[in-house]
């Protein structure tokens, strides 16, 4: 099966799957803290949820289910602010920034609801999807991977 993560580096694809369960861990934490400053989000979902991932504790479902609505919410909204914004003509910064903040979310959502190849590798590509420089935070993830 080919993760999304893949496309954008098969070689951390590899790091991830020869890591142990806690490096992944720290691998989403580096991802999602990256994604959501980089996006300027916060409130109590998001706090929360980062919280426990910095603790290392599994989500609950009701708490991934949140995750995923707020997400989904905000994918809504980029969604109306493209819509209006062809008829205007013009590039909307606002519309961006909702895409950018709803992926940030996404990552928390896989990042938090468990531990495996599959969610890492789609926390950490949807936090790529929500900064402007993937390099860096690819950077940050590759470091957390390499601690023991």
């Amino acid at each position: 099966m080919t993760m999304r993560l893949e496309t954008i580096s098969e070689y951390l694809v590899e790091k991830l799957a020869a890591a142990t369960s806690e490096q992944r861990k720290r691998a989403v934490l580096a991802a999602c803290d990256h994604a959501l400053k980089a996006v300027s989000l916060s409130n109590s979902v998001v706090d929360l949820s980062m919280e426990k991932l910095r603790r290392g504790e599994m989500f609950s479902p009701r708490l991934v289910l949140e995750l995923k609505d707020f997400s989904e919410k905000l994918d809504s909204e980029y969604f109306d602010f493209q819509e209006s914004s062809e008829e205007e003509s013009g590039f909307d910064a606002n519309a961006l920034n909702l895409f950018s903040q709803a992926r940030a979310v996404s990552a928390l959502a896989f990042g938090g609801g468990e531990e495996s190849l599959l969610s890492s590798a789609e926390s950490i590509y949807e936090a790529s999807a929500a900064v402007d420089d993937s390099d860096t935070l690819l950077n940050a993830v590759l470091a957390a991977l390499s601690e023991q």
